[in-house]
């Protein structure tokens, strides 16, 4: 798949930039980058902007952003489109926690920002982009603004708009030509802390006695309390009922720790996103089984 090239800052921007044309502008949302492409068969190819993950392999920050791919893409409408479907990466941001709290029940997992197609060695003009990613079932990043003259926009005092996705600022704003150029603008006043400490409730010395979060060690069943909260199974069992799903262990519990890792991943897991007991003394399968229980119990509610 293709590489996405890095968003320079307006310091470092081609001055050419400047000279004239007109302006799209897009809310940068704070999230990770993800390139996605379709093998000839049908499946899903999805990785980083260095890597490539084997199907099920993906680090657990990501299994939301890949079961949202899988529930959302319209594989169909991409083949119709084209005629390699392999040809084409598309390239989005995995919105999980970055340092600014989205609202995560009305953020789509993933908001497509590219589309490079091979054949042409080109990617979208970002109109056609918007276009064909709401083809293929997807969204795209939001527009703040359209065709707005290069000369008009003020890059140096231009206010931050409000975020789309939650009540406060935008992490930034990506300024793009029709042709391809563009120049990232931001707003670091509106990232938190990240990686944020966990919350103190849920570490616990080796034996089992409370003790400060910065000792580094939680407790796994307090993790589950704390995570496997009612309004995430509320959201996700929302989500299962709108894709024509019953409300089963199946169906739910998946998805339930994919959004756990997407909102939490930060203080939950080591640095890969895998959980490793070696990354926080974290036991990731006696967190998983005392969410399964809450699952089970939940699932017996709504029946």
């Amino acid at each position: 798949m293709k590489r996405y090239p890095a968003i320079p800052g307006v310091d470092d921007v081609e001055p050419g930039f400047f000279d004239g044309g007109h302006v799209w502008v897009q809310e940068l949302v704070a999230g990770e980058l993800v390139r996605v492409g379709v093998r000839a068969s049908g499946a899903l190819r999805v990785g980083t902007r260095r890597r490539e993950f084997a199907p099920g392999d993906e680090p657990l920050r990501y299994r939301h952003a890949v079961q949202y791919l899988r529930d959302e893409l319209d594989v169909d409408a991409l083949r119709d489109a084209v005629a390699d479907v392999e040809s084409v990466t598309l390239f989005g941001v995995a919105t999980q926690y970055a340092g600014v709290p989205y609202h995560w029940a009305r953020t789509p997992s993933v908001l497509g920002v590219d589309l490079w197609d091979a054949d042409e060695e080109a990617f979208l003009r970002v109109d056609a982009t918007e276009r064909a990613l709401d083809a293929f079932g997807l969204d795209a990043v939001n527009v703040l603004r359209k065709e707005v003259h290069v000369r008009d926009y003020g890059f140096a005092d231009e206010p931050i708009p409000d975020s789309a996705w939650y009540d406060g600022p935008a992490a930034g704003v990506v300024v793009r030509k029709k042709t391809g150029e563009r120049v990232a603008i931001r707003n670091d006043d509106a990232v938190g802390e990240r990686p944020r400490d966990p919350p103190a409730d849920v570490a616990a010395d080796a034996d089992g006695t409370a003790a400060p979060a910065a000792a580094g060690r939680l407790d796994a069943t307090a993790v589950a309390d704390a995570t496997a909260t009612r309004e995430r199974f509320e959201r996700v069992a929302r989500a299962v009922r709108e894709r024509g799903l019953g409300v089963t262990f199946d169906a739910v519990y998946d998805r339930l720790l994919a959004a756990i890792y997407r909102e939490t991943h930060d203080w939950l897991l080591d640095e890969e996103g895998r959980g490793d007991p070696a990354g926080r003394g974290f036991d990731l399968g006696a967190f998983r089984n005392a969410v399964a229980e809450r699952t089970n119990e939940y699932v017996a509610a709504a029946d």
